[in-house]
């Protein structure tokens, strides 16, 4: 009962506000009153990471890692929140762009740190396998009678509550969508060597993706990049408290989060320290508004590297992306219309690939996968 009604302050306290860019810390802290195995192991996390990062700084950019995503869509009857599949495909695109650095609005870092803002060499797809071994589009819709879901509980992770179990979470990213209650856009967990039963990402559908339920000023995907940053080890820039430290070298000392998008530079000297270019509040783990957000630095990068080869070392050999499927999700083409054809990870196509798997993405929000053989 105790710890029950420490979860339940700490949720009250927090929802004084009216839109909460990110919920995760708050999060961690209530897993932490209530899974000691969880707190433990999240003391070791810096030590670890250091430990491996000092053993293996020349083996990190070895090969690209691609983690498969499984996206749960859980929606009411009578609401907008069973959203498209094209608005789904634009957040692993964005994700995709985020993470490689190929994001168009690179041209808006600041010179300063043009030298360290980092391709992180990290990659997402939409799972082509489900657990069972049958092909799967990577998406996972989920009716339910629950209008809205919060904190407490984790519901929408939970067949029986109302949500949906996760997919094995060593194997898959998990991402659940669903209408978040108390201005919330997203949380995620952290990774140590006890994972969460729950763990993976949780987004408002009114913040997922680009288009189609997505309302400014977080409507460019940015949401979900903040979160998969949580999710691979990233703290925020102010390390949740003043002044903080967010076990980063490489991004300035900062007091606290900063909102809107204000200008360059911004919040000189902060902290006692001679920082003449102020914050670095286009980092995606700041809280800005989303079209301001622009770069991971080179030392997040190492950290989320370290972070997946210690405690998500199955996204390292996984085959989840790699299946050689036949079509799925076909339905008839009558009266659509062809408008993009994108690869697995969300990269637009100029011409249908051969012996690989291509999305076919039509005009009436239909997405259909297909392997053009030779």
């Amino acid at each position: 009962m105790r710890k029950t009604i420490v979860f339940y302050f700490i949720f009250q306290s927090f929802f004084l506000h009216s839109q909460i860019r990110c919920a995760s810390d708050h999060y961690m802290s209530s897993l932490f009153q209530i899974n000691n195995l969880y707190k433990n192991s999240q003391r070791n996390v810096n030590k670890e990471i250091v430990q491996w990062t000092s053993n293996n700084n020349q083996k990190e950019s070895i090969n690209i890692i691609t983690i498969p995503v499984v996206v749960h869509v859980i929606w009411e009857d009578n609401t907008d929140e069973n959203i498209s599949d094209m608005q789904i495909l634009s957040q692993i695109e964005i994700l995709n762009k985020d993470f490689r650095r190929t994001n168009i609005d690179v041209i808006n870092t600041p010179s300063v740190w043009n030298s360290i803002a980092a391709d992180c060499e990290i990659e997402f797809c939409l799972a082509s396998v489900d657990p069972y071994g049958n092909a799967t589009s990577g998406i996972n819709r989920v009716k339910t009678s629950v209008s809205t879901f919060n904190l407490i509980g984790d519901k929408m992770k939970s067949t029986n509550e109302g949500g949906t179990d996760p997919w094995p979470i060593n194997d898959y990213l998990n991402i659940w969508v669903c209408d978040l209650s108390g201005g919330i856009l997203g949380y995620a967990t952290s990774p140590s060597n006890f994972l969460s039963s729950g763990d993976g990402v949780v987004v408002s559908y009114k913040h997922f993706g680009d288009n189609g339920t997505v309302e400014p000023p977080y409507h460019k995907g940015r949401t979900t990049t903040h979160e998969v940053g949580h999710y691979l080890g990233l703290k925020h820039l102010w390390g949740d408290s003043n002044c903080g430290d967010d076990q980063i070298n490489d991004t300035p000392t900062q007091q606290g989060e900063n909102n809107d998008c204000p200008g360059f530079p911004h919040n000189q000297n902060s902290c006692g320290t001679q920082n003449l270019n102020g914050d670095m509040f286009m980092n995606y783990m700041d809280y800005v508004n989303d079209f301001c957000m622009n770069m991971f630095t080179q030392d997040q990068k190492t950290r989320m590297v370290a972070s997946i080869n210690l405690y998500r070392n199955n996204f390292l050999t996984q085959t989840i992306c790699n299946s050689s499927t036949s079509i799925i999700n076909s339905t008839n083409k009558q009266n659509k219309k062809l408008i993009r054809i994108i690869d697995i990870l969300g990269r637009k196509q100029s011409y249908e690939k051969k012996n690989t798997i291509n999305l076919y993405i039509f005009d009436d929000g239909t997405v259909e996968k297909k392997i053009k053989i030779n």
